[in-house]
């Protein structure tokens, strides 16, 4: 997986020309976080390989801290309020932080909260290491407050970030960071890696394996999509009421593939352009009205009367 992004790395690495700050960007599920997280590993390695060696201790805690469950590793800190804050996740090895978003968001005093390790020697390693997943979620003032590590990085550390977006990134962090892009998988890469064979999830999930495995482990929310584009009334009522029920992220899931349907038939159907973009900004309205605790049972309910116009091949097909 990512085999030219693998091989740049490599000679990267063996040039002994890594920047201390790395940007990996591309859609979700293509394996950012995974190969960040492998030359997190090489350029940790005791024995300076790239991939790492796997024997030495510094490859052994870094094992051991994907196998931990996540909550064994959590670091909480007293925020600038005086509450306590989740920081970033950090297990057995002394040099290597892990920093996500929590509620889906980095703020900035996860962000302060990294001076005090940028700032060490390292203990055990000849580097430090800081992988921030997700960076695109970092609000404003979490950005403006790293802008100052990556002017100044210590020579010692490094900063791997991953981004779906980085167009979410100020100019300023793009501006400061080494940017490495990640193309979506193939089909045949998805299938290799998951088995899946469903042309319908292969074509729905556009080249991102974790959609791929949340499609066929959801697989009956797509029936659900197809039932609002061509059900009656009443299965479409049904629907509605069982997406009122749903987990915020099912919701999000089931409109992203009501979305992908409307999109291949505007393309597929150019005449009735207007009628579909119309609709597939209804779908978006829905998506940010979710995002703030709104009902999407009878969002859905309407869109369903909407993709039921005479001119409308979606309904007719």
């Amino acid at each position: 997986m990512q085999e030219k992004v693998f091989k740049f790395l490599r000679s990267m690495y063996k040039l002994r020309r890594v920047p201390n700050a790395l940007l990996f960007y591309g859609k979700e599920g293509v394996g950012k976080k995974s190969v960040g997280f492998e030359f997190a590993k090489g350029l940790l390695c005791l024995n300076g390989e790239f991939p790492a060696c796997g024997r030495c201790f510094s490859c052994k805690h870094m094992d051991e801290f994907r196998k931990e469950p996540e909550e064994n590793l959590e670091v909480y800190a007293e925020g600038q309020g005086g509450k306590k804050v989740f920081m970033y996740l950090q297990g057995e090895h002394p040099d290597f932080i892990y920093l996500k978003p929590q509620r889906g968001e980095i703020k900035i005093d996860q962000i302060r909260g990294l001076k005090d390790f940028v700032n060490l020697k390292p203990a055990l390693s000849q580097r430090k290491l800081v992988l921030i997943a997700d960076a695109d979620t970092m609000n404003p003032y979490a950005q403006n407050a790293l802008l100052k590590t990556l002017e100044e990085p210590p020579q010692d550390t490094y900063l791997l970030l991953t981004a779906g977006n980085q167009d979410r990134l100020l100019p300023t962090v793009r501006s400061r960071v080494y940017s490495v892009e990640f193309q979506p998988l193939s089909r045949d890469e998805i299938k290799k890696i998951t088995g899946i064979n469903d042309d319908m999830i292969l074509s729905l999930c556009e080249g991102s394996l974790t959609k791929a495995k949340k499609l066929l482990e959801k697989k009956g929310l797509i029936a659900m999509a197809e039932t609002i584009i061509k059900g009656d009334p009443l299965e479409v009522y049904n629907v509605s009421l069982r997406l009122e029920g749903m987990e915020y992220e099912d919701q999000k899931l089931f409109l992203y593939i009501l979305e992908s349907f409307i999109y291949k038939s505007m393309l597929d159907e150019k005449e009735n352009y207007e009628v579909y973009q119309s609709i597939i900004n209804r779908v978006s309205e829905v998506n940010e009205g979710i995002n703030r605790g709104a009902r999407i049972g009878l969002a859905i309910f309407y869109i369903h009367i909407l993709l039921g116009g005479e001119n409308n091949a979606l309904y007719k097909g």
